[in-house]
């Protein structure tokens, strides 16, 4: 069976940035504490659990030392209470989630109505939605784009950034169909798209697509749902431990595709034990 990888794989810029600031934080504080899952992948958590990290729900857990902000970002309400307590902060924040937010703020200030595509109860949405009061109207499909109802006001459309652009685009031909006063601001990840993109390009090449990755992470599911509406089999795993043999019975061409999130010491986990499988 030959193996075939994405053109992308493995930790997007962000997500690497988040780990090493933790590991280096891990090294010269304690505790160091993440509120919240730094990023979706369980891997990922214990990796930085074993290295010194612990993981917070909420500020009443919190203890002296050092917190760090997830990926996704926080409220601004949070992080000035963690100034207030005197904890000292270090803002794990993707750069593009925080342009997004600062971007929206912007958007908001000067009177436009917010429109956000994407997962209602992600993290991100929710980080974003505090910038601007939770003021903001979040829809997730042409449905909710048919109806919605919005009198008199200009809107400013931004999209979670791990979304589908396909998806995405979509719901801005039913939106400008029934307003007329609309902007669209393309927030969607360049990387999270690449990855998307090598997914497409993959599937034309293999029989069946492995795809790697937390089910709790919104870009690996997403690539699950691509690769289903291009029509080919996937077979979706989060580590080397859920592989069956039987699922590559006649397989001779293998795609591997993997979330933002996923680590490259899971990658080569799942390779080892594939190659294991040849007679």
């Amino acid at each position: 069976m030959e193996i075939i990888l994405a053109t992308k794989v493995g930790f997007c810029f962000g997500v690497k940035r988040a780990f090493n600031l933790a590991l280096k934080t891990s090294k010269a504080v304690r505790p160091c504490q993440v509120l919240g899952p730094l990023v979706h992948n369980e891997s990922v958590i214990r990796k930085l659990q074993e290295s010194g990290v612990e993981f917070i729900n909420s500020l009443d857990e919190a203890k002296s030392g050092v917190i760090i902000i997830p990926t996704h970002g926080e409220d601004p309400e949070v992080l000035q209470r963690i100034k207030e307590m005197g904890i000292k902060m270090v803002d794990a924040t993707c750069p593009l989630v925080k342009n997004v937010q600062d971007l929206t703020k912007d958007l908001h200030e000067k009177g436009n109505q917010i429109i956000i595509i994407g997962d209602k109860e992600h993290k991100e949405i929710r980080s974003i939605q505090a910038v601007i009061k939770r003021r903001g109207i979040i829809i997730d499909s042409e449905e909710e784009a048919f109806r919605l109802e919005i009198k008199n006001k200009s809107l400013a459309i931004i999209a979670q950034t791990t979304q589908n652009p396909v998806k995405v685009k979509e719901i801005i031909r039913v939106l400008k169909k029934r307003f007329k006063n609309l902007k669209f601001y393309n927030t969607i990840c360049p990387s999270v798209s690449a990855y998307q993109e090598g997914l497409k390009e993959l599937a034309l090449r293999v029989d069946l697509l492995l795809i790697i990755g937390s089910k709790t992470s919104a870009n690996t599911n997403r690539l699950v749902e691509i690769a289903k509406a291009v029509g080919k089999p996937v077979y979706h795993i989060e580590n080397a431990s859920q592989l069956k043999k039987k699922r590559f019975l006649n397989v001779k061409t293998l795609g591997i595709a993997t979330g933002t999130s996923t680590p490259d010491w899971l990658i080569k986990e799942v390779i080892q034990k594939l190659k294991s499988y040849a007679p």
